[in-house]
């Protein structure tokens, strides 16, 4: 068998101390010691934290003071807005006005009697001096016509030429007389698109 070398024992640390043990410095323990490197480890990591915090401090002090700047300008600009807005809800209420007065306009356009052409025809239509007329009057697309002529027969001629007219879309009458200087009638004449 093969002798094994057995490891040296290292000696056992020899105390010098010759005080008695009371007056003996207490032993520190090793965890003691663990516990003071952690701490001093733990400071010394925390230090470069503070100055980190110092510097975003510095950093952030400009940009928080333009962050309330702008924060202040924007709520200038929300109390214009409300202003601007409510500048535009009176422009779109006037728009719409507009827009309808437009189209009332055009509408009021669309019925627009062109009394000069209107008088020229029925001008155009009296049979020479044989009709006279005495008043013209109008109400909505009625016009009434009252007048004599020397024959009946011209009256009746003047009717129907009224008739045939673009502008008339019938003739009635509501009043004949037969006098000794010829016929007193009165006529409602209706415009064309107006009636029947």
């Amino acid at each position: 068998m093969t002798s094994q070398k057995l490891p040296e024992r290292r000696p056992k640390l020899i105390d010098l101390n010759l005080l008695p043990l009371e007056l003996q410095p207490r032993k520190v323990s090793k965890l003691s010691i663990g516990l003071v490197i952690l701490t001093i480890v733990l400071a010394c990591l925390i230090v470069p934290f503070i100055f980190m915090k110092a510097n975003v401090d510095a950093e952030c002090k400009p940009l928080q003071e333009e962050h309330d700047q702008l924060k202040t300008e924007l709520n200038a600009l929300y109390a214009i807005k409300r202003d601007a807005d409510a500048l535009q809800a009176q422009i779109d209420a006037a728009e719409s006005k507009l827009a309808a007065i437009k189209q009332d306009y055009e509408t009021f356009q669309d019925n627009l009697l062109l009394w000069a052409e209107i008088i020229e025809e029925i001008d155009e239509v009296i049979p020479g001096k044989k009709v006279t007329l005495q008043s013209i009057t109008q109400k909505q697309f009625d016009i009434t016509l009252k007048g004599t002529a020397t024959k009946d027969d011209y009256a009746w001629d003047f009717i129907t030429d009224l008739e045939n007219s673009p502008y008339f879309s019938g003739v009635k009458t509501t009043k004949w007389a037969v006098t000794g200087a010829g016929v007193s009638f009165t006529m409602i004449a209706t415009l064309s698109g107006g009636g029947e």
